[in-house]
Formats: structure tokens, sequence, C-alpha cells
């Protein structure tokens, strides 16, 4: 059958009643005005991509990334460490592209992950410009407007690298924005499932979108408006691979969400800290003032929709695809705050301020909008004048400028290769030394930090299934450094299983207040009698030791353990994934004889041991 060539007489869904064509609309603007559009989108995104390769870095947290994709192309699966099925990736999607970027050119991954993330972060700017100059076309002449707060605020050009996901969260953003605003009444069904897979995608991203997603196929829906079946083949278009790797995690990590998440604790409440935390993002760049003259740009462009909508406007876009970006980055800067934010200065908030940008990134030109572009253009340039004080702090009252910390300790303006790090990194020449040592002992060795942040080896239990295990306060530089057979057990549980589900306490940077204290990795790795000297070094009794070595044996605990650490048979993974639910909830006590206690006195399934 042949397809019509105007979208308004395109075959609709299934069960959907297609509306009459319209004749076209003549363009009578002037032959420069796409042009000038044209240029809207090439001159902000040329200048975002130098602003971007001038800051191109990669930070641990990106580093640490890369060990599961070093042990994913040795065959070891994706885990951390050998032998524990560990998810330390918050980005699943991200690490999976990392793997096959470096399968295919063979590059360092470090490398790889910076240049994936510009090409991207760049890519992902086009494609929203490209959107809000689609959702404007029948406008006439468009003005910039919320792309000069890309263009004013240094993170945003910072995490177009890092070796995060960052990057690739903007391009799936961008690309999802400019999908939906393509979104027509009577889209074909070869056009529409394509464009829920892709919103779909969001939770793979990074767990946080899935209310990008959530609100992106509202919006797709009420524009559509499709039958029970079209809904469902939309639904299922946008649900098929989330949920199936959603199956594969929950039994092959026995938990529904990646360990960060858990660590974290993605579902505590820390508003006061959340709110200070924005504060510190948006004070430093002046964005206050430039805030409430968007915010009322957004109200004219709804109200002008709605106009248009009441006097049937050819060619206008739906009012559900102009809130939509509009609510999904409400409520994702409102997960932010509700969270406590994060230790990393400005990088939470970040996609929630581009949704909020998107549908005014540029806007119609009229007398109204013309006084505010001016006065963005005024703003910009004081904000990136010497007027305002350069950012590059290390650390603030509630985040750390991890860019700023990482440029001056490794004395490289770009550091993108491992090698930067491992070589450079102030803390880990001992911890190589040490390693190196480890690895030609007769024995096998842990290597753990003292209070004074000291690294000492003590011996091992000698039926360890590692000749190494080195205590990682800094994960991704660490499991750089470590041979992929050795085992990093994380201080602060992104990587550690047990660490991870000890229970929370606010005391520390967001996202860094689980410390696995001495006397666990003493309990699981250390020999059976260690040296006074050493415990004394860790600052763990051997009461301590003792109980939390009783723990680790004891109902859930001990459970948590056999579902990473068990051969993963049929058996094993149809019980990883009916326990999931109450694995991903359980916590315990951080002090050992307390846990001790609630752990041992019930078997595995008992609730004696659950932290809410």
């Amino acid at each position: 059958m042949r397809i019509p060539a105007t979208p308004e007489a395109a075959p609709s869904l299934p069960g959907q009643r297609a509306p009459s064509a319209r004749p076209p609309v003549a363009d009578d603007r002037p032959r420069w005005v796409p042009g000038w559009h044209a240029a809207l989108v090439a001159v902000p995104t040329a200048a975002l991509f130098v602003l971007g390769y001038r800051r191109r870095w990669i930070c641990d947290d990106g580093l640490i990334y890369l060990r599961p994709v070093r042990q994913i192309l040795a065959g070891n699966g994706p885990v951390f460490n050998v032998g524990e099925r560990a998810e330390s990736s918050t980005g699943t999607l991200w690490q999976w592209l990392l793997a096959l970027a470096t399968w295919v050119t063979g590059e360092d991954p470090a490398f790889i992950a910076v240049g994936l993330g510009l090409v991207l972060s760049t890519a992902g700017f086009a494609f929203a410009l490209l959107a809000t100059c689609r959702l404007h076309r029948g406008a006439g002449l468009l003005l910039p407007a919320g792309v000069l707060v890309l263009l004013a605020v240094p993170p945003f050009w910072s995490y177009m690298t890092s070796g995060l996901e960052s990057g690739l969260g903007t391009f799936w953003t961008g690309l999802s924005w400019w999908l939906l605003t393509r979104t027509r009444r009577g889209q074909e069904a070869r056009l529409t499932y394509p464009t829920a897979f892709v919103f779909g995608l969001g939770p793979l991203v990074r767990p946080d979108l899935a209310v990008v997603t959530a609100c992106f196929l509202a919006a797709q829906w009420w524009v559509l408006r499709p039958s029970r079946r079209g809904t469902a083949a939309m639904l299922a278009s946008a649900g098929a691979v989330p949920l199936a790797y959603e199956v594969f995690r929950a039994g092959y990590y026995g938990v529904l969400v990646p360990l960060p998440a858990i660590a974290k604790e993605a579902s505590a409440s820390d508003w006061s800290r959340g709110a200070g935390y924005v504060q510190e993002t948006l004070g430093p760049y002046w964005l206050w003032p430039a805030l409430p003259v968007l915010g009322a740009l957004a109200v004219l462009l709804v109200l002008r929709n709605r106009r248009e909508q009441r006097d049937r406007a050819p060619g206008r876009a739906s009012l559900a695809v102009l809130l939509a970006p509009l609510a999904a980055g409400l409520l994702l800067a409102g997960y932010v705050v509700r969270v406590g934010g994060d230790y990393m200065h400005a990088r939470m908030i970040l996609p929630a301020l581009l949704l909020l940008l998107l549908p005014v990134l540029v806007v119609p030109a009229t007398r109204v909008t013309g006084v505010a572009g001016a006065l963005l253009v005024v703003w910009l340039f004081a904000a990136v004048s010497p007027l305002r004080a350069p950012f590059d702090v290390r650390s603030t009252p509630g985040s750390f400028n991890v860019r700023s910390s990482d440029v001056e300790g490794l004395g490289d303006h770009n550091p993108v290769r491992t090698a930067t790090w491992v070589d450079n990194w102030p803390a880990l020449p001992e911890g190589r030394a040490m390693l190196a040592r480890a690895e030609r002992a007769p024995g096998p060795t842990l290597l753990y930090f003292d209070a004074g942040r000291r690294l000492h080896a003590t011996p091992m239990r000698a039926d360890s299934p590692y000749h190494v295990v080195i205590v990682g306060r800094h994960l991704g530089v660490t499991g750089a450094a470590a041979p992929l057979d050795a085992y990093v057990n994380d201080a602060w549980g992104l990587a550690s299983p047990i660490g991870a589900h000890l229970a929370l306490e606010r005391w520390s940077w967001p996202g860094h207040e689980k410390f696995l204290r001495n006397h666990w990795v003493f309990a699981e790795w250390a020999a059976k009698h260690p040296p006074q000297r050493d415990l004394l070094r860790a600052e763990a009794t051997r009461e301590a030791v003792e109980a939390a070595r009783a723990a680790l044996g004891c109902g859930d605990l001990a459970e948590l353990r056999e579902s990473v650490r068990a051969p993963l048979t049929a058996e094993r993974f149809w019980r990883n994934l009916t326990g999931a639910v109450e694995r991903t909830r359980f916590r315990f006590a951080r002090w050992p004889a307390a846990a001790q206690q609630a752990l041992c006195d019930r078997p595995a399934g008992g609730r004696s041991g659950l932290t809410r």
C-alpha cells in the first residue's frame, strides 16, 4: 500500500481513526530565516563541543566503569571482581557501550569513555536544538534563550566527558526530545514503536531517568490517542528491553537495582541537604536571575500553544509535547532534592536543568521574547565575564568539585588515560608497591588502611579464593591498578554487596555514608587469628572481628553473600530472582555486636536483620 506523504494523512495506530488531511501551509518567511535557524543549531553545538573538549577528563567514578568493562572483555562477565556478581555500574547501557567500543577499537577504555562521551553529548545538544526549532517551526523567526545557559554554566561542559554516563544521558534526552516533537496524530506505527522503544531505554541509561521515560511516553500516548491494542504495543516496545534486563539483573545479581543505588540509599530523604545542593549549583553561576526570565518564557509558550489550539492553527504542537520535559524536569529535580543531592558538585541536577530548558532553548520572536532574549544575552556576558569569580574551588559545604580536585591531584589539566591516573594519583604509589609485594608473597595477603590512610598488609585466611585482597578507598583508580584476579574490597559499598547493605548513617558526603570498617574486612578476609599489631592499626578489636564473622555467617546476611558468590546454576538464578525484592530492601547494623544479635537469632528470610 502506498503511504501518503503528509503526516496528517498517514496511517494511524491500530484502532485509531486518522484525521482528515489539511492543505499544506505556505511558508512566507524571509529567505534568510532558515539559514538563521540552522545557525541557531550549528553555532551553539560547535561552541559546546569546543568547551567540552577543552575540559575533557575522566574522574575516579568514571574509572569505576572500566574494571567491569575489562572483566567483560576478559570473559569474566559484567562484574567488578571475579567470582562475585556485583553490579557497580549505575549506567547499564554505558557499561556495555564502552565494552563494545573497546572491543572494536582495542583502545584504552578510559580514552574511549572520554571521546565517546564528548561525541554523544555534542550530538545530544544538537538533537535538542533541532527539536526545539521544530517545536516552534510555524512561528517564523526564532531567538536564542535557554541555550545561553548551556554556554554559561561550566559543569555542562565538564560532564560532557568525565567518563560517566552523563554524555549518554544527554544524547538520550536530546534524541528523545527530537522524537517526541516529531510525534503527530496519525503517525505511522513504524515510527511510533521505535520512538517508544527509545523512550523506554531511560532506566538503562540511568535508573532515575525512568521518570523522564514515563513523562515522554505519556505525552506520546496523549498525542496519538491509540486504541487499547496500540497502547499495549507502545508499552511493549518501551518495556521489552528494560524488563528483560531487570529479570537478568534480579537473577544474576540478586537485587533489583545497581549496587550504587543501594549504597547511596536512592529511596532515602534529606530535603534540606538537597535544597543546599541545588543552591550550590545555581548560586556560583548566577543562574538565579536567568531562571525567572526562562520561567516566564515557558509560561508564554504554554499560553500561546493553548491559543493556537483554540484557533486550530495548522502545524501546532500538542500541549502535551511542550509540557512533557517541563514535568519530567521538575519531577527529576524534586527527586534530587529529596535524596539530598550528591557529593559531586552540580552533576545530579544537570539532567533536570537540561529538561527544563528544552522547550525554551530557542523561542519565537515577539516583542516580549525579544526583550527577554536581550536580558539573557546581558546575563550571559555578565556570567562569563571576570565580574564572576571562577568557580574552581575543591569543595563547598555540601558537595565536592571533583574536576578541580582531580586536575590538581594529577597535575594534568586533561587526564584522559588510565595510565595518567595509575602513574600520578598521589595516594596510589604506596598501594602499587604493596600490591606488587603481595602478589609475590607466598600466601594470600590482605591490604588494609589504618586511621591515617596508610596501607598495611596482614595474612589472609588460607582458603581464600584470592591471592590478594585490597581495600579501595578510591575505587576507580584502585580497580584500574589492581589485577583482574585480585579482589578490590570497596570501602564505600559501590561495588561491595556487604558494604552496600549497611544501614545508612548520615555523617559524610552524600553517597559516601556507608564506610565498611576494618572489623568487617578482617572478619571476611583476614586469618582466623590476626596479629595484634594489625588489629591495633585497623582499630578493630578481636571481639568486634569475631562478632562480625559470626554475623556474616548468619541469616539474611549469609544468604546475601551466597546469592552473589555461589555458582550460578538454574536453581541459584531462580532463588536470586524470587528473593530480589527482600534482598534489595535488606540492611544490617554497622556495629558487629548489634548485627550478630539481630541476624543470628533467626534463619535466612527472617525479619530481625532487616532495617528499613
